[in-house]
């Protein structure tokens, strides 16, 4: 968007009168408002991956993997700093795919269909799905764990002391960053989305068992995956048979709001961790993240054995190529995560010395200034008026955010101001999904910032959305509040492996809930109780 003083807005966009626009789930990916240049990064690789993952599956043409001339025609945009997808286009992709349809898709996206929605299935797909999709969900699991050890490489040799030793060397590992994103985005895509369709297999064969709500039992227990091994070799270092070097070595990639750019990674500031690791000292090693293991996996197998008792034997065995599916494929998100997050660190890494370039050069006014260019800006020409552009952008993105976009929307989007809500009273409930089953009582702590939070044991963790540097948290908290999310979000999976109760995409937790608040949290139900309001007698 280009402002009447010629100024460029990349984190603004526009939209014909007519498409349908939604911000619920988007904001568990790129959560808050983004710096231009990282949602620049995020932007058209991002585009081409999901073009390009539909591909593969057969639903689109080699030819259809570009980036579209007209927002509208796009699987995602930007409304007021704010990341946000396309519904129109995804109701496309529903009505082109075997075992489903746009409403079908709608419904499990966004928990309805618009009022007036039409689809258009069609079968001309279905050859080239039938015989493209098999294939590729055989090879997604190989495919992603190559990509995951390349960018792994990748990452280390770039985050290694003296490795970007000037701006041409930066620029050639942040194209490099660029395109490792790109590269694994494309096979996460195809993984997060079979994942999906097998907790959807779940929670139908659960309703057909009679057994509605074990699907929450029955994907867990998988074993070590990203993040309980993350866990767990915070967990070493807090019982010093780790050193803190060592995982930063391994895990040094994560750190608050990692998916922005501009974000400092823990190898950058560990302090976030140092604080955490003084509560992991007080705990008892009876909390270690391997000592819930094997208990995870029982209860799976129990789960199992209790949904496969309740079918007829005629379903039994379709039931059976549905379990070992869900444990092969849904742990796969995690991995595809952790790939581009890595890519992500790259990126910072590169920025952060094209930064100090620029600022030295009296181009910027200081380092940090980078992340209000573009990609294309920082790998190309650069603004002739490069302070005056990011002193300008800075200013739209302070605007943006304090400003809050309704769900669901079509066309211009209409902003509302960022107020105080009401703060929820003793006997007061609050509601969400119920992706993590167990009841907890405990005192709320609100948490905005994961870097800046002293959790106490025993707390229930209310935050807006989460990602894998939130996951070292899971430990010390009874349960989890979060406000966006799904049953495959990353904080619902995590939950599960680890037996934390949790309630999610409640929409409202951090807005109505207060730290101090005494709450039940049911996460068999998906209902937050207010026993006692902070500073109730």
């Amino acid at each position: 968007m280009t402002s009447a003083a010629g100024m460029t807005d990349p984190l603004h966009q526009d939209s014909g009168p007519d498409t349908r626009w939604t911000t619920v789930n988007t904001a568990e990916a790129l959560p808050g408002v983004p710096t231009p240049l990282g949602w620049t990064l995020w932007n058209h690789p991002l585009e081409r991956a999901m073009r390009g993952a539909f591909c593969d599956i057969g639903c689109l043409a080699p030819s259809a993997v570009r980036v579209a001339e007209r927002v509208d025609d796009r699987y995602s945009a930007i409304f007021f700093g704010r990341f946000t997808a396309n519904i129109d286009q995804m109701r496309a992709m529903g009505d082109l795919m075997p075992g489903t349809s746009a409403d079908a898709l709608e419904q499990q996206l966004l928990g309805g269909v618009g009022e007036g929605a039409l689809s258009a299935p069609t079968l001309r797909r279905y050859p080239v799905v039938a015989a493209k999709m098999p294939v590729r969900a055989l090879r997604i699991p190989k495919l992603l764990a190559a990509r995951r050890a390349e960018i792994d490489a990748w990452w280390r040799a770039t985050v290694a002391p003296g490795a970007i030793p000037d701006g041409r060397a930066a620029r050639a590992r942040f194209q490099a960053a660029i395109h490792h994103y790109e590269t694994v985005m494309r096979p996460h895509s195809i993984a997060t989305m079979l994942a999906q369709a097998l907790y959807d297999q779940l929670s139908k064969l659960a309703a057909a068992a009679g057994k509605p709500g074990i699907e929450t039992r029955l994907a867990t227990g998988y074993g070590q995956m990203e993040e309980t091994a993350l866990m767990a070799d915070l967990w070493a270092v807090s019982r010093d048979r780790l050193t803190l070097d060592r995982f930063l070595a391994t895990h040094g990639y994560h750190g608050p709001a990692e998916g922005e750019v501009s974000s400092r990674s823990w190898r950058e500031d560990p302090a976030p961790l140092e604080a955490l690791l003084a509560t992991y000292r007080t705990m008892d090693d009876s909390a270690a993240p391997t000592a819930v293991e094997g208990q995870r996996v029982a209860e799976r197998e129990a789960a199992a054995a209790e949904l496969l008792a309740g079918l007829s034997p005629v379903r039994r065995p379709g039931a059976t190529v549905v379990l070992a599916a869900a444990k092969r494929y849904i742990p796969l998100r995690e991995v595809g995560k952790a790939a581009f997050l890595q890519a992500l660190d790259g990126a910072r890494a590169a920025a952060r010395v094209l930064g100090e370039d620029l600022a030295r050069a009296g181009t910027v006014g200081a380092a940090d200034d980078v992340f209000y260019l573009t990609v294309d800006e920082l790998l190309g020409e650069l603004p002739a008026d490069a302070k005056e552009v990011v002193a300008y952008r800075r200013g739209k993105r302070e605007e943006y955010l304090g400003l809050r976009l309704p769900d669901t929307w079509t066309g211009v989007a209409t902003p509302t101001r960022i107020e105080a809500s009401e703060a929820a009273a003793t006997g007061d409930e609050i509601t969400g999904l119920a992706v993590s089953p167990g009841v907890v009582e405990g005192r709320a702590r609100v948490v905005l910032d994961a870097a800046t939070t002293e959790l106490e044991p025993g707390e229930v963790l209310v935050c807006e959305t989460t990602d894998p540097s939130w996951a070292s948290l899971f430990l010390v908290a009874s349960a989890l509040v979060i406000d966006i999310g799904g049953a495959l979000s990353h904080g619902a999976i995590v939950a599960r492996e680890l037996g934390v109760p949790c309630v999610i995409n409640t929409r409202v937790g951090t807005r109505r809930l207060r730290t101090g608040d005494l709450l039940r949290v049911d996460g068999g139900r998906g209902v937050v109780t207010v026993r006692a309001a902070a500073g109730s007698p």
